[in-house]
């Protein structure tokens, strides 16, 4: 495929999707760089377009179709102060929410900021006057790449309706040469599913077809202890798995469902059971990589990818093919009540059978696994939550700290919260974070944490000793980013290794703790560990636990459990 066919096809697909989010007007400014768009939409049979020289009359004449049509409208323009152009109808749009697709062509990075003519910084342009800017990546024709411009565009136009409406900036940059293939056609090579159906009405046809199937249901949001009890009941209902991040809390009411997987990421780097045709994602994706490797790998198979969220799309794989704009509890009643009224269980007890045997010998092997392996950063984490009560919490850090969690730790103690900053995933403000929690609960919280994500928040120690805060650390002390030790940049040399990656701090815990008047201790062995968790507890001001560790023994212990698990699924 040449580069003006792979620019044809990314941009036919990105056509393909504003249309199917409801656009059919688009008004366009000419000029050089927004040439392959232009072309295209020009050519195309089902979009209606006007040509109008003059970039601010376009913007305004495009605000007044998409008054009257109450339907998103495109404006394109080229790139540099054209775009500037567009800003008094964009205001108006933002103000009286009207929807416009605000398409800017740009030049491609490599031309910004070095002086190239016709170029100017067209990032977030319209700065609060608009609901959502993006910039599409250069045009690429792989797979995925063809179903993320299609994504976007249908993303683009029914975010630009939902309630409240308003203009979307869309900028686009384009390499030379600018002419797009007009032989080409995706009719042969991109036939998606109906990616995305916004479907706002609680009155659902959909609903109802989708209950007899085989289905599984993804959490990767923080749940209310009243949401996850009524997603763990439904899943029961169903007779589908559930699988959840951590931070979703279902491990904590999970005696309410036997349709609970912890271990996905375990169960899910292995053979599974038959593929689902059905998946429910509400919110974003959990933490486990291997589950989204495998949508990834197997979505061809699935019929309908259903993103379930009150408040945006999250779907980092544009994967959806329908969205519905509903909260938990208002989904999980919906559900219940289309099931009472059906004559027969939807769903034989036979596909849920099989994922519960997946767990059954993924939690076997962790057990035998992690019994070999002594003391060690994975055991000190799956023993914390065994430890902690009810009226305690947990903040689990980012990086290993959460995936140590949610791949081998299994609560089967008391219920208690657990929290995090999964928005980011950054490690900065993870202490913060933590101490806020603490300071109006008012109750002892534990923090699992990595040295590196202590070392970015150590000034909000200072916050947690004025306080009193009933806080303690659980510091993973592996000198470093022990998480890339799990990512493909452990195969450097040691020489590019260590200074990027691996960044030894040398950190002398105890005389940070000492430094903010906090009790420091170092236990070796599990029984120290249980008898450091409760000293804690004892202790008015805050506590550092810390665990010494190796970056590469979590790998060396992970990689060993799914030989293992591989070796018993088989």
């Amino acid at each position: 495929m040449t580069k003006q066919q792979e620019m044809t096809a990314y941009l036919l697909a990105f056509i393909k999707g504003m249309k199917e989010g409801g656009l059919k007007n688009v008004v366009i400014s000419p000029g050089s760089r927004s040439t392959p768009l232009a072309l295209l939409l020009h050519r195309d049979p089902e979009i209606k377009t006007t040509v109008i020289v003059d970039e601010r009359s376009a913007a305004f004449c495009a605000l007044g179709m998409a008054k009257a049509l109450k339907q998103p409208v495109g404006v394109l323009c080229t790139s540099g102060t054209a775009a500037a152009n567009f800003f008094p109808a964009v205001c108006e749009a933002k103000a009286t929410n009207i929807p416009l697709l605000v398409l800017t062509a740009d030049r491609p990075p490599e031309a910004r900021g070095v002086g190239s003519p016709q170029t100017m910084d067209q990032q977030k342009l319209f700065g609060s006057h608009i609901k959502k800017f993006i910039e599409l990546a250069l045009p690429e024709a792989t797979p995925e790449m063809i179903r993320y411009s299609y994504w976007h565009g249908a993303n683009c136009a029914y975010e630009a309706m939902r309630v409240p409406a308003g203009p979307i900036q869309i900028n686009l940059p384009f390499r030379e040469p600018l002419l797009p293939d007009l032989t080409f056609s995706l009719d042969g090579s991109f036939h998606p599913k109906k990616l995305v159906t916004q479907i706002v009405s609680k009155q659902m046809p959909e609903l109802v077809p989708w209950l007899s199937k085989k289905g599984i249901m993804i959490v990767g949001k923080e749940l209310t202890p009243d949401e996850a009890k009524a997603l763990l009941t439904l899943a029961t209902s169903l007779q589908w798995p559930i699988i959840g991040d951590p931070l979703a809390n279902l491990g904590a009411c999970q005696q309410m469902s036997d349709g609970y997987l912890p271990h996905a990421d375990l169960i899910f780097s292995g053979p599974v059971p038959e593929t689902p045709e059905v998946i429910w994602q509400f919110g974003n994706l959990p933490v486990a990589k291997n589950v989204m490797l495998y949508l990834k790998k197997n979505h061809e198979a699935i019929s309908d990818y259903v993103l379930i969220d009150e408040e945006e799309w999250r779907d980092p794989l544009h994967l959806g093919t329908s969205f519905i704009q509903i909260g938990v509890l208002d989904f999980c009643k919906l559900v219940s009540e289309t099931l009472d009224a059906l004559p027969n269980s939807p769903t034989s007890d036979e596909w849920l059978a099989q994922w519960k045997r997946a767990y059954q010998k993924a939690r076997e092997v962790i057990t035998k696994e992690l019994s070999i392996d002594e003391w060690s950063e994975s055991n000190a984490s799956c023993q914390l939550l065994q430890a902690i009560k009810s009226e305690e919490a947990l903040f689990l850090a980012n990086s290993n700290a959460i995936r140590f969690v949610d791949r081998f730790a299994s609560r089967t103690g008391e219920s208690f919260p657990i929290y995090g900053n999964r928005g980011v995933n950054g490690i900065d403000g993870l202490i913060s974070t933590a101490a806020g929690i603490a300071l109006v609960r008012n109750k002892r919280m534990f923090v699992l944490i990595g040295d590196l994500a202590l070392f970015h928040d150590m000034n909000a120690l200072e916050l947690i000793r004025r306080y009193h805060l009933p806080v303690t650390l659980i510091v993973l002390n592996n000198n470093g980013g022990g998480i890339f030790s799990f990512l493909p940049q452990n195969q450097l040399p040691e020489t590019d290794f260590e200074p990027l990656f691996g960044t030894p701090l040398d950190l002398e815990l105890e005389k940070v703790a000492d430094l903010y008047n906090g009790h420091y201790i170092q236990p070796t062995s599990s029984k120290e560990f249980e008898q450091a968790i409760e000293k804690s507890r004892n202790q008015r001001d805050w506590t550092l636990i810390k665990i010494r560790g190796q970056q590469q023994e979590p790998v060396q212990l992970w990689e060993q459990m799914k030989r293992r698990y591989q070796e018993e699924i088989g």
